[in-house]
């Protein structure tokens, strides 16, 4: 899991206004101000994780993500703001937003569902993530949620508002700025984030459609999106798809090829050429998965062992001695010194 240099830079522009100290945060993203202006610099997990608890303590702020979703200028989305506007309709829009959203932050996947009475948009954090840093995963989804039901706004004459937003988190004592920016019914504690809209607005026209403008932007940012994954190496996006199916079970190299549209032989060849094998993957995957349960007190070693797929404790100590030279029960005690 990454983050594009410039979605940091932008965070970090919004606290420093709001009393963050900029140059601190700069630092703790490990790069220049002007290295993470380019559009091929990463940042990797933990460093964004840490700049987030960084900038909400420094800004004191509860709400900085929704703060930061509605304060960015549509303009920010570039590319995807062009886009959506030259969309057939709201729901191709949403469709492209849906697609691209590795243009922007590829953390937070999104998918639009068709239910029965409403559409759905979702936003989908990996296990991992939420393991790691729930502070980040709730400030980055509502930005996210804030600044993508902007542009639904924007797309129509009415400023239609979603029938509700869902979040996976506890309800806080406040939440009059969610009901203030988002302008309906907030739900906590769902099985998933996501914001509910209504079937006939969402298949609304656009006024600024332009299907030839269209055809030109959406190729050149499938380039831009292939680009990104080559960037990262096919190794990168088959380890991000293993955290994404995690459901706790890891999934099947066969699920991790469907996922990707490709065959299981095309996958073990271009994982070849990146050096590694879906083995080597898995495992890595379940350890980083290894170290964030460890590092919670309330999970105990046995679920650890069956969150992490493995028959009983004893051969999950043995994996995890092989990985860290330490068994699992000598790690807690050294986290805890």
């Amino acid at each position: 899991m990454a983050f594009r240099g410039r979605f940091i830079l932008n965070t970090i522009y919004f606290a420093s206004k709001r009393g963050a100290d900029k140059a601190a945060l700069i630092a703790l993203s490990g790069h220049s101000e002007a290295v993470l202006e380019k559009e091929n610099t990463i940042v990797d997990d933990q460093t964004y994780n840490a700049i987030i608890a960084y900038a909400v303590a420094q800004t004191a702020n509860p709400f900085f993500g929704l703060h930061l979703g509605e304060s960015q200028n549509l303009a920010a989305a570039g590319l995807m703001l062009q886009i959506i506007q030259s969309s057939k309709t709201v729901k191709q829009a949403l469709g492209y937003v849906c697609h691209f959203s590795n243009l922007g932050c590829d953390a937070l996947p999104m998918q639009l569902e068709e239910e029965k009475f409403y559409y759905k948009l979702s936003l989908r954090p990996s296990e991992l993530w939420q393991q790691q840093s729930p502070l980040a995963v709730e400030q980055t989804a509502a930005g996210i949620l804030t600044f993508t039901l902007r542009q639904f706004r924007n797309l129509s004459r009415a400023q239609y508002n979603p029938i509700a937003v869902h979040l996976t988190w506890d309800r806080p004592a406040i939440i009059d700025e969610y009901e203030r920016i988002w302008n309906c019914r907030v739900e906590f504690q769902q099985a998933e984030i996501a914001i509910l809209l209504k079937k006939a607005q969402v298949e609304e026209q656009v006024m600024t459609a332009d299907f030839d403008l269209l055809q030109i932007l959406v190729a050149h940012a499938e380039e831009k999106s292939n680009k990104i994954q080559q960037e990262q190496g096919f190794a990168a996006l088959v380890r991000a798809t293993i955290i994404q199916l995690v459901q706790p079970q890891f999934p099947s190299i066969e699920q991790v090829a469907a996922n990707l549209n490709t065959s299981v032989r095309t996958l073990q060849r271009r994982l070849k050429a990146d050096n590694y094998t879906y083995k080597q993957l898995l495992d890595e995957t379940r350890k980083d998965f290894a170290l964030s349960y460890l590092n919670r007190p309330n999970i105990s070693m046995s679920e650890v062992a069956y969150l992490l797929g493995y028959a009983d404790t004893s051969v999950f100590s043995r994996s995890f001695k092989r990985w860290t030279g330490v068994s699992p029960t000598e790690y807690r005690k050294q986290k805890v010194v």
